[in-house]
């Protein structure tokens, strides 16, 4: 039923019914109270229809939140996994060059080293030449002195007095003698003199016939030599 059936409504007429005014009274606050409540619908069904609309725009801003958020975790996922695939490029081009840089470096410090090692070599080398060399003139040096010393040793040998050796011959009996050795001999005995006994000389009895630390006169070589022992002398002189 509409509000215009209530504003156009008319009643009979009756012999003893209600009061007409009375009625129209209460019609007309009726009719007033539905107004207002007709007006409050319309308020109603605006707001319904404005929360409709609102809730069509939350549902599709929600969609389209949903999906902007699905995009920007795709995108990310994305991002995600270029980044990764960039940093593990990077990691297996900074391990190649690691690598290439180590070998480079082994490389120069092997370089080095056979430098090194071939310097050191010629060092040696030279060093062992020097040496050989300084040997070389050592030996050469000590021939010469050695020489200039057996040359001044048989000078003054042959300024030294000749000693008469004395021979233990029990039958008086001259026997042939050799120069050769008997020259050796008196070198031998040249020698001998000035030097100082290592050790005790005894006899073959035992008996001490010179001690240790005696200084080798010609008494004393003429001595061992009538006694035999001139070979005990010479063993304890260290020639």
């Amino acid at each position: 039923m509409r509000l215009s059936n209530f504003q156009n409504k008319q009643f009979n007429k009756m012999l003893r019914g209600y009061d007409i005014q009375e009625v129209d009274m209460f019609v007309n606050d009726l009719l007033s109270y539905c107004q207002t409540l007709n007006g409050e619908i319309k308020t109603l069904e605006k707001k319904v229809s404005s929360f409709e609309k609102q809730e069509q725009i939350l549902k599709a801003t929600l969609v389209t939140a949903e999906q902007t958020a699905a995009t920007i975790t795709q995108n990310a996922n994305n991002n995600a996994k270029h980044i990764q695939t960039l940093a593990e490029q990077k990691a297996i081009e900074l391990i190649k060059n690691t690598e290439n840089d180590t070998k480079t470096y082994r490389s120069n410090i092997n370089k080095c080293f056979y430098n090194y090692e071939r310097e050191l070599r010629l060092v040696i080398d030279r060093f062992y030449s020097l040496a050989r060399k300084h040997m070389e003139t050592l030996e050469s040096e000590l021939t010469d002195e050695i020489r200039t010393t057996v040359s001044d040793l048989d000078m003054e040998f042959n300024m030294i007095p000749k000693l008469k050796l004395v021979t233990n011959n029990s039958s008086n009996t001259e026997t042939k003698t050799n120069p050769t050795a008997d020259k050796f001999k008196e070198r031998e005995t040249a020698t001998l003199l000035g030097r100082v006994l290592t050790q005790d000389v005894v006899n073959s009895e035992g008996h001490l016939m010179a001690k240790k630390n005696t200084v080798i006169t010609p008494d004393l070589i003429n001595s061992f030599i009538g006694k035999g022992l001139y070979g005990e002398l010479i063993v304890a002189a260290e020639i």
